[in-house]
């Protein structure tokens, strides 16, 4: 997660803005955003969404999966268990094809359906990949 460190510390150089100053904009505390850029700690999905949608930049772009920032409209994430349905008819799978590939467990998979739980990042990316996909994708901010 270093590189997710790196490029959020130089779009808030490029914005001007102290830790404090955007965990204010974002609503977050700014223990998060210091652990985030000390690398001690990855963010929610959750928070990397607002952290995108503030700096107008795709989740991939912030996690280093891409190198440019590329200028794409974003809209607001759908309920995950809404997201994942819609992944499985968009790539004709099913659901054990998916726990099973990803290594996500069967739990989670079924908890992330019902909206009981949310995914973490790594859950994420490990969908993204399976996949070939953007993160952005996976989380339904882009079409």
């Amino acid at each position: 997660m270093s590189e997710f460190a790196e490029r959020l510390n130089y779009l808030m150089f490029e914005r001007g803005l102290n830790r404090k100053q955007l965990a204010g904009q974002l609503g977050i505390n700014a223990a998060c955003v210091t652990h985030y850029l000390q690398s001690k700690r990855v963010p929610t999905v959750a928070n990397l969404v607002k952290i995108a949608d503030f700096f107008n930049c795709s989740a991939d772009y912030l996690l280093g999966r891409e190198e440019m920032n590329p200028d794409l409209k974003f809209k607001p994430c759908p309920p995950f268990g809404e997201r994942i349905e819609f992944l499985k008819q968009t790539f004709g799978c099913s659901s054990y094809s998916i726990y099973h590939a990803t290594d996500i467990s069967q739990s989670c998979y079924y908890d992330w359906k019902s909206g009981r739980r949310q995914p973490s990042l790594d859950n994420i990316i490990k969908l993204a990949n399976h996949f070939d996909c953007r993160v952005d994708f996976v989380l339904g901010r882009e079409s």
